[in-house]
């Protein structure tokens, strides 16, 4: 299985030509209609890759946004490059004292909750919803065990 999804649906529409289409088109046509699909399927992955580019520029700016205050604008973009692994760094240090603690009751349970939660904060900073979803916690933070 290809980790590449473009590459992925790239493989089902062949397959699928290869096993759905009727044996009344010659293997030109199937190969042409592959064909077609391949370069839809590649040029709407261009399209949403360059839509999504596009909503974050305007979104979270660039730097010819900063360029008559050079030095904010520098300060910036690297505030922005290092909000995620400081607070990933900082988010660690607080799960090694938790962890490295004699007893783990020394912590009271809203501390131990917070923790939870700043820990779900940083799994979906870098891993996205679904990883969130699948590893527990959401559940385990709504009071499910």
């Amino acid at each position: 299985m290809a980790v590449d999804p473009v590459t992925g649906i790239i493989e089902l529409v062949t397959t699928g030509v290869k096993k759905f289409l009727p044996d009344k088109m010659s293997e030109a046509e199937k190969l042409q209609f592959d064909n077609d699909m391949t370069k839809f399927i590649a040029s709407e992955a261009t399209k949403a890759n360059s839509v999504f580019r596009k909503f974050i520029l305007e979104y979270e700016g660039s730097m010819k946004d900063y360029k008559d205050v050079p030095y904010i604008g520098k300060i910036v973009l690297v505030f922005r490059g290092l909000i995620r692994p400081v607070f990933t760094v900082g988010v660690g240090y607080w799960d090694y004292l938790y962890f490295s603690a004699g007893t783990l009751t020394l912590w009271p349970p809203e501390k131990i909750a917070l923790l939870k939660a700043i820990n779900l904060i940083v799994l979906i900073f870098w891993f996205g919803e679904r990883a969130a979803q699948n590893s527990g916690l959401m559940g385990m933070l709504k009071g499910k065990p």
